[in-house]
């Protein structure tokens, strides 16, 4: 798991002399074209489910130990801080004859099935270099589990970058919301249906494909991702990069981007205004509770259930159990997962804010039966005060483990964190946005150093209106119908949706990326045609600045990108510490004992293996049974500990909420 938006990368010297080839377009009729372009994320957020789902469990069946099994999960937050702005200086400036975009988007793709298909058939793969079963095969078997979840976060943080960069890049400012708008239904159907598959017994249904239910998942979510980048590769065409010649001086700075965006980001973090200071600082304590309930809820509900039941005797046994603890685990996020996507569905009717941003980001005129589904004025909340009400019910639900012992109980649990979840989706990004659109710069902001969020891209000098009427907020609604909580203009809505990507779950890569005209796009099939009729145009950065904190938006992106992420590590390092705490030792490598199940002639052998086979009931006993309790479970005290950083969290954003009520 990553934050949100990736760190951006500050505009390279010489970026005024590029030059592109062709026009961009999406191949087919024009009702397929924004599924089409965003059908990819569907596939990426089903491995993101599948890894939040299955790697804690399975990687604890290998017998690594709850401690060991924290520090992996560093992976996640530090692939996205890594891979993200690293794809974004590689793709950027790829001078591939298929496009800047997709020739990533393909290899990550590639290195995607490859590690998923590792993390399912690890043991099967360690058996070709070492005897099946033996003890050399358990430790590989472990580290190639390890080393499949690195490969996983780093190649799918690559691919989301480059399917969020392809969006950006392909689709006209007019439809640059309506486009994120399926990216958030690919996004929250994807997190559905890899849930949901999760939960459903799949070695009945493919047993072709594996053994165990890991292996045969492997293969579905494998193919799914591919089905939906090869149509996006065939589907979607790009404009090629031209090559040019780039001076020594020009090539070091580009080298350095990654550097220069650090600098800039501590040096304007010092500066940021109270609302954005106040965001990031809500987000900071929001995500130290929020990242043990992505990757622990399964093994939360799965503890429960092994709690509750007999203590298993065989090895096969054991299995079984294992099995449906996992999937008792999955359904529980897969409910949650329903519940996050009807929220996203129904609450933006309640706030204010949202009702400005329409589907193709214009305001249209409602009909008629529309007047019937109207929130009444009473019922509508402002979003701040949303999301602090969010804060409020996800640490009651972290709070609620002291006094919950059963799994309907923890399911339930789980489930209504969905309504929390699907907040955190949007609502911070939608108020930094509004931030950003409408807090004034400091006085002493250098507006040339800044991350621009117009196209830099095509010199036409009709672009400079046409991206300050996309980014900055116009006073042309005469109607505020919703006073100090309503409201805003439909430019400043349409620049806040395509600017956050419409969904934050996507973790928004902010690599260089820009809106671009109309002009540059061709929707094929007679339905739509660039009006452009050269093929080679040069981009002009002719030196436009900013007045306000637009100018300045990726390197806030960035800043609250950092609040996000540096949560995740600490609390890795702390769950690690609770569980080596209160978890009770448990070797790396899963000890055998060797029982068969028959009694031999050989009285000592018969009394060894009966002694063996105490002792294992004993170590499952000790696992039932650790230092809180027989319904004690190690993993509720990081709940706990998030549930307190979730009402801080709620203060603070209660606060925030207070204030800009009152603007």
């Amino acid at each position: 798991m990553t934050g949100f938006a990736a760190l951006p990368l500050a505009q390279e010297e010489g970026n005024s002399s590029r030059k592109f080839k062709g026009v961009a377009r999406i191949v087919g009729p024009r009702w397929a074209n924004l599924p089409t372009i965003t059908v990819g994320l569907l596939g990426v957020q089903i491995f993101w489910s599948v890894e939040m789902s299955y790697a804690s469990p399975y990687l604890l069946s290998l017998g690594l130990s709850k401690s060991s099994m924290a520090i992996v999960f560093v992976a996640g937050p530090l692939s996205g801080l890594i891979m993200q702005p690293l794809i974004g200086i590689l793709a950027d400036s790829s001078t591939s004859r298929f496009g800047r975009r997709r020739p990533y988007m393909l290899l990550g793709t590639v290195l995607c099935m490859l590690a998923m298909l590792l993390l399912g058939f690890t043991r099967p793969v360690a058996a070709i270099f070492t005897s099946f079963g033996s003890h050399a095969n358990d430790v590989l078997t472990i580290w190639l589990a390890i080393l499949a979840i690195y490969l996983i976060d780093f190649s799918i943080n690559a691919v989301q970058a480059v399917d969020r960069a392809l969006l950006v890049d392909t689709l006209p400012p007019a439809d640059q919301a309506s486009g994120n708008a399926w990216a958030a239904r690919m996004l929250g159907v994807g997190s559905v249906v890899g849930f949901f598959v999760g939960n459903v017994d799949l070695t009945r249904v493919f047993p072709v494909f594996g053994k165990t239910q890991l292996e045969v998942l492997s293969v579905v979510v494998s193919f799914l991702l591919l089905a939906g980048h090869l149509a996006m590769a065939f589907l979607v065409k790009e404009r090629v990069l031209l090559k040019v010649e780039v001076d020594p001086a020009r090539k070091k700075s580009k080298a350095s981007a990654f550097v220069q965006e650090l600098k800039e980001i501590w040096s304007n973090m010092l500066t940021l205004p109270w609302v954005i200071r106040q965001i990031c600082l809500v987000q900071f304590f929001a995500w130290i509770a929020w990242f043990p309930v992505l990757f622990y809820s399964t093994l939360y509900v799965g503890d429960l259930h092994k709690q509750t039941s007999p203590i298993p005797e065989t090895d096969e046994a054991r299995t079984l159990l294992d099995a449906e603890a996992t999937r008792l685990g999955s359904r529980a996020l897969f409910l949650s997962s329903v519940l996050a996507l009807l929220a996203n569905v129904l609450l933006p009717a309640f706030v204010p804010e949202a009702k400005a941003l329409q589907m193709d980001g214009r305001e249209l005129d409602n009909p008629w039966w529309k007047r019937f589904t109207q929130v009444p004025k009473r019922l509508q909340v402002h979003l701040a005060t949303l999301w602090a009400a969010s804060h409020l019910i996800f640490a009651g639900c972290m709070l609620a483990t002291f006094f919950t012992h059963t799994v309907w109980g923890a399911t339930v649990l789980i489930t209504v964190t969905g309504f929390s979840w699907a907040i955190t989706q949007w609502a911070p990004f939608s108020l930094l946005a509004e931030a950003i659109l409408t807090e004034p710069g400091p006085a002493t902001l250098d507006d040339g150093a800044s991350i621009r969020l117009e196209d830099t891209r095509t010199p036409r000098a009709e672009r400079t209106g046409e991206s300050e009427r996309f980014l900055h907020p116009e006073s042309d609604s005469e109607d505020d119908e919703h006073g100090e909580e309503g409201g805003g203009s439909t430019a400043k809505s349409a620049a806040r949706s395509a600017f956050l990507g419409g969904n934050a779950h996507a973790r928004v890569s902010s690599v260089n990326v820009h809106t671009n005209s109309d002009d540059d796009y061709e929707f094929v099939d007679g339905h739509r045609s660039g009006r452009r009729t050269a093929e080679v145009d040069d981009d002009d950065d002719s030196g436009r600045g900013q007045g306000s904190l637009s100018s300045k938006a990726g390197i806030i992106l960035g800043i609250h990108n950092v609040f996000i992420v540096i949560p995740q590590f600490l609390v890795t390092g702390l769950s690690s510490i609770v569980f080596a705490i209160f978890d009770p030792q448990k070797s790396v490598v899963p000890h055998r004992p060797a029982v068969n199940g028959t009694l031999s002639t050989d009285p000592i052998k018969n009394v060894t293996e009966a002694m063996l086979r105490r002792h294992q009931l004993l170590d499952d006993l000790a696992e039932r049974e650790p230092l809180g309790g027989p319904q004690s479970s190690s993993i509720v005290y990081i709940f706990r500990f998030g549930g307190i950083t979730a009402m801080i969290a709620f203060v603070l954003c209660w606060r925030l909420a207070r204030v800009l009520r009152h603007r």
